[in-house]
């Protein structure tokens, strides 16, 4: 008990992070199960061209992780294009405690950013689980959305893990705690804080339901191009072939890789992505 008391005592002080140069900060409206209240969200954002009246092009991240996981894809696409990478809420340095950590509330938050910044319309790169994020954009705001990129993205339900939304649910919920106890039972000093498989992780996937999405992919009309891995372990290749037999306009490109191609080998597929957003501009 000691130890425990002292592990709680320490851990806010070993959370302490200098924040990169180029960070920007916003503050949103919380979120909770579709309605905002009073609440105040802090979001982190990086923004390579501010002010810029191009068509930004916004970089959604998984989970979990944080907008660093694409900055290497952001550097290739600066030179092109304004390029606007969030910290999701309850990821990187934004606000870590929220009341609703699903990808639809994710999505009401990307609209509040895109409000502060007076951005009428965005293109959309989805990453994994921001694959789910972005879907939710187009459902909650159709006329933000320019275009959309599923960068190794879930979407469908019946393509994850066992395919059944109440085991997977459980599952979930079941790793939720697990990791709770970790966190607030186990004296750990600061170090479980710093691992990318905390609570929040598990909750964002457990406050998440991925079977609206399989309306929303039939219901969007407007361009999407498709970029997944054949060795896709984490988001199946079938999930990307369902995605684009749904989708009208969207095209799909596949490659010998896996699901971490995203961020570790961002020129593998920067061609065929720099060609799809340009047409767009």
């Amino acid at each position: 008990m000691v130890l425990l008391a002292a592990s709680h005592a320490f851990t806010p002080l070993a959370k302490t992070t200098t924040p990169a140069r180029d960070l920007r900060y916003v503050q949103l409206h919380e979120v909770t199960r579709g309605v905002t209240g009073p609440g105040v969200v802090r979001l982190a954002y990086r923004d390579t061209a501010p002010g810029s009246s191009q068509i930004p092009v916004v970089l959604v991240h998984g989970s979990p992780g944080s907008g660093e996981v694409l900055l290497g894809l952001a550097d290739l696409l600066r030179p092109r294009f304004r390029v606007i990478v969030p910290d999701l809420p309850g990821f990187g340095l934004s606000t870590c405690s929220l009341p609703d950590y699903s990808f639809r509330a994710h999505g009401a938050y990307l609209i509040q950013l895109l409000d502060l910044l007076h951005v009428p319309k965005a293109q959309l790169v989805g990453f994994s689980m921001g694959g789910g994020v972005v879907l939710s954009v187009t459902d909650l705001a159709p006329d933000r959305v320019a275009s959309l990129v599923m960068l190794s993205a879930v979407g469908v339900q019946e393509r994850e893990m066992s395919g059944s939304y109440a085991f997977n649910h459980f599952l979930h919920g079941v790793q939720v705690v697990a990791l709770w106890s970790a966190r607030e039972l186990l004296p750990h000093f600061g170090l479980f804080s710093r691992t990318r498989y905390t609570v929040e992780y598990a909750r964002n996937f457990y406050d998440s339901d991925q079977r609206p999405l399989r309306n929303t992919l039939e219901r969007y009309r407007g361009p999407m191009l498709i970029l997944h891995g054949v060795r896709d372990s984490r988001v199946p290749i079938e999930a990307a072939r369902e995605h684009h037999r749904l989708v009208a306009k969207s095209v799909l490109v596949e490659f010998q890789d896996d699901h971490f191609m995203a961020y570790m080998n961002p020129a593998e597929y920067s061609n065929q992505l720099i060609a799809f957003l340009s047409s767009i501009q």
